[in-house]
């Protein structure tokens, strides 16, 4: 008989991660009914890629899939455990799944961090903020949570293992296709130290759309984000606004009205979707409870 997890992580592997409509039938119906529907087949025949995803779920082997993770070093979580983030569930089209590779008991600190995001091109002042920042996280014992991009990302995953914090990456690929390859060191630092996150099983190979819907989850499993440098477009911008959607807080880093890499941030800023902050005090002002302070 095929449990509700089983059956997660049938469906993890043959979809693809933010597919609104099959996120909302497992959240619907649950998952064994969802891959008793496809199965069957009658269901969802409107749907137009529906034959290749029915096939991925014939070809699905329950058991290789737990060996890949397996070994991987890794492990899937679901809504079945017991520390699965709950904050994911206020996504629109949250994660039927997670792969995790690290230190689970993070997943149970996630209600004191912060994601720091920005420009993977950014000034030495950005570098700087996002260093200050993650080591000051780092002194209050909050989680850091960022991408593991060049820049501001990696600046900020750095510095938190410097200063002897726990930081968790959310990838845009499996945890067996690390991008950007030139981090590879770092993420075998923060496998030991901290968390690996990602969607997709351990092969899969990191896409560009990949990205955004990672994003998402920066957003989701943080308290507030933290945007140092952006520019006017760009995809630290469209994490703010996934967490603003969510009712997380968001701050942007102000910078010189010159700087093309505070474009972004001014943005936000006028659009009223971020406060202004300037030290990490001034962000646990607001999203500290007052009995706490």
């Amino acid at each position: 008989m095929l449990d509700e997890k089983t059956a997660k992580l049938i469906l993890f592997s043959a979809l693809d991660p933010v597919d609104t409509f099959w996120q909302g039938e497992v959240l619907r119906i649950g998952a064994v009914n969802t891959y008793q529907n496809i199965i069957k087949g009658s269901a969802y025949l409107n749907i137009s890629d529906f034959t290749q995803i029915r096939n991925k779920v014939l070809r699905a082997n329950v058991e290789y899939l737990k060996s890949e993770i397996i070994a991987a070093n890794a492990q899937f979580i679901s809504s079945e455990d017991f520390d699965w983030p709950l904050s994911c569930q206020d996504l629109s089209a949250p994660p039927i799944g997670l792969v995790i590779k690290g230190d689970r008991k993070l997943l149970t600190q996630l209600s004191n961090s912060i994601s720091i995001v920005g420009s993977r091109r950014p000034t030495n002042y950005g570098l700087s903020v996002a260093n200050q920042l993650a080591t000051d996280a780092c002194k209050q014992e909050i989680v850091v949570i960022s991408g593991g991009a060049y820049g501001i990302d990696t600046a900020a995953h750095k510095a938190t293992l410097m200063a002897g914090g726990k930081t968790l990456a959310v990838l845009a690929g499996g945890v067996n296709n690390l991008y950007p390859l030139e981090n590879r060191q770092l993420f075998t630092k923060i496998a030991e130290n901290g968390l690996l996150i990602s969607e997709v099983m351990p092969s899969v190979k990191t896409m560009p759309a990949r990205f955004l819907n990672r994003n998402r989850l920066i957003a989701a499993l943080s308290k507030a984000t933290v945007v140092v440098e952006a520019e006017f477009v760009s995809g630290s911008i469209r994490t703010a606004r996934d967490a603003a959607e969510i009712f997380r807080p968001v701050f942007a880093i102000p910078g010189q009205i010159s700087s093309k890499l505070s474009d972004g941030c001014h943005r936000l800023i006028a659009e009223r979707i971020a406060d202004i902050a300037t030290s990490l005090d001034e962000i646990l002002e607001v999203i500290t409870p007052l009995q706490l302070r």
